[in-house]
């Protein structure tokens, strides 16, 4: 296995000081390693694409190689400015891609991880992206490769990690937080929402939906569970709304709104009525590590008011969220619970297939 602090150390003496992408639980420790390095720019991005775009201004700046890692299956985010910014036949742009192998062919992983594991890659060859898989034992020598490849070349590489080959820093298990919880919240929203159709977004947020429905003994077949497309789930929800009398609420969490933002303007153009954003703030990508988001700098009720939203609610506990009267909020409404990040170590997995998921919703919408 590698170790981030020296891993980093190596990283240093080849002057790669700067780092910027989103989160991924393979690179947890990494991240963690990162975030207390003073000696690095370390640029938190809300998108992978994103990411590329800073990367490709630090060399610009700089005639530096940038690090961007993401997870694989953001990778699909970074295509554009990957082939249209970056690319040999543009702007030829070097820089160091670190990209996790989640849904590797042979090894158990989610649904959303599976097509993605299986064509990363094929996908970098179509791109014309060169990549060596991580061996731990000659890292130091494929770090070098991959470098004077990008310099000579003036071109992307990638560098792919597997499962398991980082370390664990010791003493990175983190301080549990106490308060108004994720799950708390969910659990009086629901029992608020009655039988409006559900459009949650990725991660822990969908699980814990999945969960308290399961421990009321209630059907799963109104909730919408996105289990992958960070992001996604606004639009996702919107569209349903344009196409249904029906209520709709959609449940985000804050790395999933900054992800996508400018969906929120799409949101105010279309003016849906009957139609309810709740936006679950935990400051954190919690289900890749828990590594910080950028909400602390966001004015929620300012950013919802300025894309078209009617009415805006703001709360931190559960007494204020169970006093919210869902019927009077004029629509599109938004409502952003703050609270604690965690959750309960023995919170499990939706046991529906993801196509199981989507018929007995559909027949629900109709």
């Amino acid at each position: 296995m590698v170790k981030p602090e020296k891993l980093f150390s190596s990283l240093a003496k080849k002057k790669l000081t700067f780092y910027s992408g989103v989160p991924c639980s393979i690179f947890k420790d990494l991240i963690i390693c990162l975030n207390q390095n003073s000696k690095v720019q370390h640029i938190r991005a809300t998108s992978e694409g994103e990411a590329i775009g800073l990367a490709a201004g630090y060399y610009l700046a700089t005639k530096k190689i940038p690090i961007v890692y993401m997870q694989n299956s953001g990778f699909g985010n970074a295509v554009n400015p990957l082939t249209s910014l970056a690319d040999r036949e543009v702007y030829s742009l070097p820089m160091l891609l670190f990209i996790s192998w989640r849904g590797e062919p042979g090894v158990k992983d989610e649904p959303q991880h599976k097509k993605m594991g299986r064509i990363m890659l094929a996908l970098l060859d179509v791109l014309e992206i060169p990549y060596l898989i991580l061996n731990p034992n000659r890292i130091e020598k494929q770090i070098d490769s991959l470098v004077k490849k990008a310099k000579e070349e003036q071109r992307p590489v990638a560098l792919i990690f597997k499962e398991g080959q980082i370390a664990k820093l010791e003493g990175s298990a983190g301080v549990e937080e106490t308060g108004f919880t994720r799950e708390e919240a969910l659990s009086v929203m629901l029992s608020k929402i009655g039988r409006g159709i559900v459009v949650s977004t990725t991660g822990k947020t969908s699980r814990e939906i999945f969960e308290i429905r399961k421990n009321r003994r209630q059907g799963h077949e109104q909730d919408f569970l996105m289990v992958g497309s960070m992001g996604c789930a606004l639009s996702t929800g919107l569209a349903i709304k344009l196409n249904t009398p029906k209520k709709v609420f959609v449940i985000d969490g804050d790395g999933a709104v900054l992800m996508k933002m400018g969906t929120l303007t799409t949101v105010g153009s279309y003016a849906p009525k009957k139609f309810i954003h709740i936006v679950i703030d935990n400051g954190a990508y919690e289900s890749t590590g828990g590594q910080c988001t950028s909400s602390t700098v966001v004015d929620w009720k300012k950013l919802f008011q300025s894309a078209g939203y009617r009415d805006v609610i703001a709360v931190n506990n559960k007494s204020k969220l169970r006093k919210i009267n869902f019927a009077k909020l004029r629509s599109p409404a938004a409502i952003v619970v703050k609270v604690i990040s965690g959750s309960r170590k023995d919170l499990g997995r939706p046991t529906t297939t993801p196509t199981q998921n989507r018929d007995a919703f559909m027949a629900f919408v109709k």
